[in-house]
């Protein structure tokens, strides 16, 4: 029995109604709520509004989603490039993955105190923790995407004589897309988590910053208002790129469908 698949609109829209009813809900059972640890979702969103009114919303976000943006790239062109060498020379795989298992068990959480103390307080330590979470979901599933392809693909393009500075993007991070896609996936995620972890420890600005200091002085709603943007932006992220992914790898679905697929569709032409 084949898996029913769903328009992306659709899926977003299949996956968005369940928090909808939560917020909802939170909205009727918070209303009367006059504890201080856990205030009306409407003195959260005024507290929202008068943040982002007064234009700290914008900065902290520029600070924040600009060191996140910066580290996710660094982290797609070091990803990509070590994932794919790895996966094409076994035996550097070979001598690598000891190394390779051992950093990738460490929690990127254990890093942050010593690279803000080693690089200080600015953007740079930021922007290296981010790119530590991230790096490590795409060389994997890079490599692993990479040692995937077939054999007999290789041959064919050695048998037509095809360069290796066309081969790598057409024939080797073609066939390992649909492996790269889960790592990109995994890193934004993981990205936005270190994101507001590392501004946290001596930081100045910036959402995680703003989360932290709202906690400390007993602003609650602040402290909530800034959880909640950020859960937000980054649905908003994964859904953009659930998006994204479904176009890139569209081939990769009517491939896995197979002929008798396509020869219903051409026959209801």
């Amino acid at each position: 029995m084949g898996t029913k698949r769903y328009s992306p609109m659709m899926s977003v829209l299949l996956q968005a109604w369940l928090p909808i009813t939560l917020i909802l809900l939170w909205f009727a059972v918070s209303a009367s709520s006059t504890s201080v640890f856990w205030p009306p979702l409407t003195e959260i969103l005024g507290t929202l509004g008068e943040w982002a009114g007064s234009g700290a919303l914008l900065r902290d976000a520029l600070f924040s989603f600009g060191n996140y943006f910066l580290a996710l790239l660094i982290s797609l062109a070091v990803g990509l490039t070590v994932g794919t060498a790895i996966g094409l020379m076994p035996r550097l795989g070979l001598i690598l993955d000891p190394y390779l298992d051992f950093f990738r068990s460490l929690p990127t959480v254990v890093f942050v105190p010593i690279i803000i103390l080693t690089l200080g307080i600015g953007r740079e330590p930021k922007v290296f923790l981010i790119f530590l979470a991230c790096v490590w979901p795409i060389l994997l599933n890079c490599m692993v995407g990479v040692r995937s392809i077939q054999p007999s693909i290789f041959e064919a393009s050695n048998a037509y004589r095809i360069p290796l500075r066309l081969q790598i993007p057409k024939v080797v991070l073609a066939g390992a897309l649909p492996q790269i896609a889960v790592g990109v996936r995994l890193a934004i995620t993981i990205g936005i988590v270190m994101l507001v972890v590392s501004e946290m420890y001596g930081a100045t600005e910036g959402v995680g910053y703003f989360i932290l200091q709202s906690g400390q002085r007993f602003q609650l709603a602040a402290a909530w208002a800034g959880t909640l943007m950020v859960g937000v932006i980054g649905w908003v992220f994964t859904s953009v790129y659930a998006l994204a992914e479904h176009r890139l790898l569209r081939w990769n679905r009517e491939q896995d469908a197979g002929p008798t697929t396509r020869t219903r569709k051409g026959a209801r032409s």
